[in-house]
């Protein structure tokens, strides 16, 4: 399942490869963190998660401002990442998404995507604000079948 289709599936929201569409990533980011402790999810778990979110991120910035996906080093180790076109600037949505799900809102998702706009956009406008929906049934439950 893609982001897309998990985030229909599960919050009833819409991806549409908008830069306003990463405040959604951030939604559901804030619902996986806020109950991490209770579902105790596998690291298996979370980064897959934070693969299938920091990917659309990652996705959406290379669509709306230009980008190449490779690999960035980080604290000596290798993950995907991009390369912004109008800058040498390097981002690593991944990790970005996995710390959100672990660490909360100091690692807010949305926030970050602004700032790589506004850093390494180009000639992209930069991202409007859009009000985020929550859905109140526990994700870790949902994607348990329960």
């Amino acid at each position: 399942m893609d982001a897309i289709d998990f985030a229909r599936d599960h919050f009833k929201l819409e991806l549409d490869w908008r830069d306003g569409s990463v405040a959604h990533i951030e939604t559901m980011l804030s619902v996986f963190h806020d109950q991490l402790a209770k579902a105790e999810p596998s690291d298996e778990q979370i980064f897959g998660f934070a693969k299938m979110f920091g990917s659309y991120v990652g996705e959406v910035f290379r669509r709306n401002h230009g980008a190449t996906w490779g690999l960035v080093k980080l604290g000596g180790e290798s993950f995907p990442g991009l390369q912004a076109s109008d800058s040498s600037g390097l981002f690593c949505p991944w990790e970005r998404t996995r710390r959100r799900i672990l660490n909360g809102s100091q690692d807010n998702v949305w926030d970050y995507y602004q700032a790589l706009v506004t850093r390494d956009g180009g000639n992209g406008a930069a991202p409007t604000s859009i009000t985020p929906m929550m859905q109140k049934k526990s994700w870790w439950d949902r994607l348990r079948g329960v």
